[in-house]
């Protein structure tokens, strides 16, 4: 009997001496409630953004198509008009929280030609085609391993398709010049996509685009970009191929279009997009 009272004895201490850890842990403080502010800066491209949480000590921006930013207050640079979602993640005693805001840009900024954009534009206007190579197109598990490629053959029996115009120009437009015809495209079985496009795999005449689907033909919209992403944005914008959506093959035209950058130069453009299944890859060539 004195056996199993020790027992128990030593139970209790032990239940007795966690006990202060939790009052410990406890001492840190509730999560954050997470608030911010957004100032205007020095001009209208410039913004002040001023994490207002109580007990911060660690900050992180995430503005839309800008990257990132970290501080308590930190000042950012955005170049181009429009409306931008910012995402701040903040560090307290207590844990973290994030919370959402945004900011609207009035004006693009006069002497924003540089880097990416100057790059995908020259500052100017430049056109940018389907390389005339070899996996041009890409599809794979991987960026680097071939499920299916363009072959040298497809160069020559995709006239309609090598010879589409994706046109950058520094006003942010962004055109789509199809130049008569397209590339009407299969699933991965062979089988005309969308199901309902009512065509034969192959070069179709731009006219014979159906209702439906005419937000693919030519057509001017508008871009962004940053060191990480391209976006085009507007009913049916894309490039390359127009049912690579964002997240995954796409059967309707979409809204917008992002995908990743995995090169860009002044005359050669690699993006991608990964949708954990497969990925996409495009290479493009500006002369």
């Amino acid at each position: 009997m004195k056996f199993y009272s020790y027992i128990l004895l030593l139970l209790v201490l032990a239940l007795v001496a966690c006990e202060p850890s939790v009052v410990e842990k406890s001492e840190l403080g509730p999560v954050p409630s997470p608030t911010f502010e957004i100032t205007q800066g020095a001009t209208p491209n410039e913004f002040v953004l001023t994490n207002t949480t109580e007990g911060a000590f660690l900050t992180k921006w995430e503005i839309q198509d800008n990257g990132t930013a970290e501080g308590n207050q930190a000042t950012i640079t955005i170049s181009f008009k429009g409306d931008y979602e910012v995402k701040m993640t903040t560090f307290a005693r207590g844990g973290s929280a994030e919370t959402m805001g945004s900011l609207t840009v009035t004006q693009d900024d006069p002497n924003a030609c540089f880097g990416n954009f100057e790059l995908l534009t020259n500052c100017g206007e430049k056109i940018w085609t389907l390389a005339n190579e070899e996996n041009a197109l890409h599809i794979g598990p991987n960026l680097t391993e071939t499920w299916w490629g363009n072959s040298s053959q497809d160069l020559a029996d995709r006239p309609c398709h090598f010879n589409d115009q994706y046109i950058f120009r520094s006003n942010g437009e962004y055109e789509y010049r199809n130049n008569g015809d397209f590339w009407a495209d299969t699933d991965g079985n062979g089988v005309i996509t969308p199901a309902d496009l009512g065509l034969s795999p192959g070069c179709q005449q731009a006219s014979d685009w159906p209702e439906k689907y005419k937000a693919w033909d030519s057509g001017i919209h508008t871009f962004s970009v940053n060191q990480e992403s391209l976006s085009l944005n507007g009913e049916g914008a894309w490039i390359g191929l127009y049912k690579i959506g964002t997240a995954g093959e796409v059967t309707e035209p979409q809204q917008s279009v992002t995908l990743s950058i995995l090169e860009l130069t002044n005359n050669r453009m690699v993006l991608f997009a990964d949708y954990g299944w497969g990925v996409w890859r495009l290479t493009l060539t500006s002369n």
